[in-house]
């Protein structure tokens, strides 16, 4: 069956359908809502949530009243649910909805809710029935195609073809899964709340399994290649005496097992991941020492050229001239001398950032990549610097500490360590919430403990003043830190300052010249200054808890007793429960599990919706446990060949284009 033989696709629809990657019948089909709407139940007035969509049984208490002002008019219908609730139906430019609304009629009312400070709360938009309109799938479509050209399209497929079951029934059994037909249908046009939640877990069960299916084979793939073999073992000890400091337990079971892998004659594929502070450039340094001892070069990409600077004073306390740095910002003639130097073997080491992956960029004997990702660099970008070398081994530090049992998931084509250990001596950082009527105080002592020689950060989450959100850009902040302590030198440090400028400032921080550095998150990412013992959060409730523990993690990294405060303007309940986790606990695992709790793996792992939904859709549907039984499935799948399973393997293969889109890091 073609699209052309569908009633009402014709070549225009056609083309439009194109336009939305949507080529063939399997296209259509799996081109799944990006969304849902729930009108399968009423809500009452008193039970309403802002920005949520809900449907209302309304009696109208008035006729339309119409508001116009700069070309936009507005019609207001009032009415009242069944506990009396007054509720207001709100259309913008849709003069024709007033059309037969009278006093006394009764609706359901379907739409997005909107409550403000003053008046009934209000429904925008809202559609009105007789009857609840049940569960509305929402496609992403574009103008000329309306969502009820997709479904008219999708309804006529679903009922002229056969649908063929993709999973063995083992499979199906065991996870209590419905088939591919039922769960199509239910994804397109759902009966009720139970049966799609099935339908959702079915699909994303299966996307989940191919992901893993592919990453098995990637895996496989690379330790069967052979890559360097360095005598890593022999330069541990020899590395260690260049520490100024004793390695902890973590740190040392790391480091052995990086060395056993850089012995190995496979490809190193590891990643680090550890806490904020937990000595992961202490592993990325070896790696770089080890292969520069037996002749080859290494090299450490970080993201941010602040980072990038930071790591360039470590690697000149271990190779001293030997080792160089590759910034985007760096001139024409620095970048010409970088490069010589580069393929002439000069450098053993070098530091940067995006920089390394350019074309021009040619290395003597590339012999380890390291990665400091905290804007995790892809595995595209990963394989362009592999191939700068022959077959280098890849080492990967993660900068934000997740779960173990979804790192071991969503991280399968690389090995996995885990630094679960801090070093001796760190004070626990104590956190604390500070409300808008103690935030003078609160900069006023800062003020004090510059005075003893400790610094501090003060992170917003805007650059300049916003309309609606005063108070919480670094241009205000500055203002009035500077107003309430005028003798105390500030400084500020965001994104849109030139490399020359935000270097300048760092600097004087560094130095301890400048006590108190207003700034964006530009500094969250591995920036070490010890003496910098408090972190302020401007508007914490706006941040992610995972960049927030980032965030804290910038500070207590001396022997001072260190506090991070979180300075709060709505106490909405999400936020709030992103900020308790703050103030239980210290160990970033444990904040990555809360963080997991609250947000799921999807939008812990900032996954679109839009453009992702083939690769990575499945994160946003998927449990925990439904990941991890689709990871132990796709495990056995590979190892034990049959016909059912070379197909599934074959599928993977297909879907994920030769594995260029295998992970999300």
């Amino acid at each position: 069956m073609e699209l052309s033989s569908i009633k009402g696709i014709g070549p225009k629809r056609i083309e439009l359908l194109r336009q939305l990657g949507i080529e063939t019948l399997s296209d259509l089909l799996s081109y799944y809502p990006s969304s849902y709407l729930d009108y399968s139940a009423c809500t009452s007035v008193a039970d309403l949530e802002d920005g949520a969509f809900a449907s209302v049984q309304v009696t109208l208490t008035s006729g339309p009243s119409w508001y116009s002002r700069k070309g936009l008019t507005t019609i207001t219908v009032y009415g009242k649910d069944e506990a009396g609730k007054r509720l207001a139906l709100r259309y913008f430019n849709q003069p024709y909805r007033a059309k037969g609304l009278e006093a006394g009629q009764t609706y359901i009312a379907s739409g997005r809710v909107h409550i403000g400070e003053r008046g009934a709360p209000a429904l925008l938009n809202p559609l009105l029935a007789r009857e609840l309109r049940g569960i509305v799938p929402v496609y992403a479509t574009l103008k000329g195609l309306t969502q009820n050209n997709l479904r008219d399209g999708i309804a006529a497929a679903l009922s002229g073809v056969v649908i063929e079951e993709t999973l063995p029934e083992t499979l199906l059994r065991k996870h209590g899964l419905p088939g591919r037909a039922e769960a199509l249908h239910e994804l397109h046009f759902p009966t009720d709340r139970a049966r799609l939640d099935d339908a959702r877990r079915r699909r994303a069960y299966e996307d989940a399994l191919y992901y893993f299916l592919a990453s098995q084979e990637l895996k496989s793939e690379r330790k069967r290649k052979n890559g360097l073999s360095f005598t890593a073992e022999a330069a541990l000890p020899e590395y260690l005496k260049t520490l100024p400091f004793t390695p902890t337990h973590a740190q040392m079971r790391v480091l052995r097992e990086v060395a056993r892998d850089m012995e190995n004659r496979s490809p190193m594929n590891r990643m680090i991941e550890g806490d904020v502070g937990s000595g992961k450039t202490s592993i990325a340094l070896f790696a770089l020492y080890a292969a520069a001892r037996d002749g080859f070069q290494g090299a450490l990409m970080a993201p941010t050229e602040i980072l990038a600077r930071q790591h360039f004073e470590a690697l000149k306390a271990l190779f001293g001239n030997r080792c160089g740095l590759l910034l985007g910002s760096e001139s024409p003639r620095e970048k010409r001398e970088a490069l010589q130097k580069l393929a002439a073997g000069e450098w053993v080491a070098v530091t940067g950032t995006h920089a390394l992956f350019s074309q021009s960029v040619r290395f003597h004997d590339l012999g380890v990549v390291v990665t400091d990702e905290q804007h995790r660099f892809g595995v595209s970008q990963r394989a362009a610097m592999e191939q700068k070398g022959r077959r280098p081994d890849v080492l990967v530090m993660s900068a934000t500490p997740i779960p173990r049992t979804l790192a071991l998931i969503l991280y399968g084509d690389l090995d996995l360590s885990v630094i679960d250990e801090m070093p001796a001596g760190r004070k626990p950082i104590k956190t604390h919430l500070v409300g808008p009527a103690k935030r003078k105080d609160m900069y006023r002592y800062l003020a004090q403990r510059a005075q003893e020689g400790e610094q501090s950060y003060v992170v917003c989450p805007l650059i300049e003043k916003t309309e609606g959100l005063e108070g919480l850009s670094v241009d205000e902040v500055f203002d009035e830190i500077q107003a309430l302590v005028g003798n105390v030198p500030l400084a500020k440090l965001h994104g849109r300052m030139s490399e020359a400028e935000k270097q300048a400032v760092m600097a004087r921080f560094y130095s301890g010249q400048t006590p108190i550095l207003v700034c964006t998150t530009v500094i969250e990412v591995g920036v070490h200054v010890p003496q910098a013992a408090h972190m302020v959060i401007e508007g914490a409730e706006r941040f992610g808890l995972s960049a927030m523990h980032q965030l804290r993690g910038r500070v207590g990294r001396g022997s001072q007793q260190a506090h991070c405060y979180l300075v709060v303007y709505e106490q909405k309940k999400t936020a709030m429960e992103r900020l308790q986790a703050m103030l239980d606990t210290n160990d970033g695992f444990k904040i990555a599990e809360r963080d997991l709790a609250l947000r799921g793996a999807g939008d812990l792992m900032g996954i679109r919706q839009a453009g992702e939904e083939r690769e990575y859709g499945f994160l946003k549907d998927c449990p925990v446990s439904l990941l991890e039984a689709a990871s132990v499935d796709a495990a056995e799948v590979y190892d034990l060949p049959t016909f059912e399973n070379d197909q599934l393997i074959e599928t993977a293969r297909a879907r994920y284009r030769g594995m260029e889109a295998i992970t999300l890091n």
